[in-house]
Formats: structure tokens, sequence, C-alpha cells
């Protein structure tokens, strides 16, 4: 498995290409802006999109989700309980996406030869979700953890409560497992076992 990792937008949202590096076939992790930059980095690496997956609902994690469902004729799946933001998105700005698929807690997602388990984080919004190999041991975990914090529960649909309990799901992982978060650097839970103190 291959990790591409490019930030995008304003607010620099990671984009993940994760890849099979046998078969090519890959997924979009939160194409948060900048659609025709990702479809280009998408072509210049040779890889083939299988699908498109959102972390959780946030703006600056799927706006460029439209313009890549397009591009490449693939689905754009998210956790169902995120379904109000997209809708209010959609509603306030006529921005993307305008079609979606629903993904649930323990569900594989399967490119190539390789796999993603969902793990379902709420939180930092009720469909946050986590998305782990364990094979190579890597857990992309969209604003759930940060290398120097957690994610925000201050919006009216956060819980600072659900987010604990999410934190203390993901850190029953093993330490070293390598997480991309949805900003910044990744880093190994080991590094940040602290938060799980919270």
């Amino acid at each position: 498995m291959v990790v591409y990792c490019f930030p995008v937008g304003q607010l620099l949202a990671n984009c993940y290409l994760v890849a099979c590096e046998e078969t090519k076939e890959a997924v979009v992790i939160d194409p948060g802006d900048e659609g025709s930059f990702i479809s280009e980095k998408v072509l210049e690496l040779g890889i083939k999109p299988k699908l498109i997956v959102a972390t959780h609902g946030h703006f600056d994690h799927l706006l460029a989700a439209e313009e890549l469902r397009l591009n490449f004729n693939i689905p754009f799946l998210l956790h169902q309980k995120d379904t109000f933001l997209i809708k209010k998105a959609v509603k306030e700005t006529q921005l993307p996406p305008q079609a979606w698929e629903y993904i649930k807690n323990r569900e594989k997602i399967k490119f190539g030869k390789e796999a993603l388990t969902v793990i379902h984080t709420p939180g930092h919004t009720p469909g946050s979700l986590s998305l782990y190999n364990k094979k190579k041991n890597v857990l992309f975990c969209g604003d759930l953890l940060f290398k120097n914090g957690v994610g925000r529960t201050d919006f009216s649909y956060g819980s600072a409560e659900k987010l604990n309990s999410s934190l203390k799901k993901v850190f029953s992982l093993p330490p070293k497992t390598l997480v991309y978060p949805g900003h910044g650097e990744k880093f190994t839970l080991k590094e940040v076992v602290k938060y799980c103190q919270r």
C-alpha cells in the first residue's frame, strides 16, 4: 500500500491517495478542495481511483468530491449520520457533492489487494469515521486526533463524551500504528497516547 498526501484548500486539509502498489487501484480520502489538482496527481501517479471517502461531512474535507466523482465516474461515500452536514453545505452554498452513498462501521473498503476497515469514531461530528489497514498498521482518522491535540467538539452536534469513547477505541490499536490525520503531520499512536487520558 502506498500513501500520497496533499494538503488542499484554505484550511490545508490532508487529501490522501491510497493505492495498492501491485494493481494501482486506489481510494481518495478527504478531497477537501482543488479537484483539478488532485485529478492531475491521480493521472501523474498512474493510479486508478475506485471510490472517494470522506472521514466526516465538514466542507474542508469534501469540496472536491463532486469534481472527482464526475472525472473518474466513481462513488462518493460517507457515514449516514453526517448527511445533514452535506445537505446543509449544498443548500447554503450550492457546493458539491451532489450525490453520495453510505458506509457503515466495520465495513471493508477494498481496492486492489488492499482493504481499509471502517471504524465509526463520532465526537467531532456524529458520522466521523476512521479507516484502518491492519496489514500495514495504518489509520486515517480525519479530525478525531492530531499530533498536537484532538478534534473540536464545540459544535452543536459535537460531543466530548463520544470523542473520548472514540479515542479509547482507536487507542486499542497497536501503539506503533501510523496515523494520518485530517490536518498536519502523521504520527504514531505511541507519540500521542496522552490524549487517551482525557
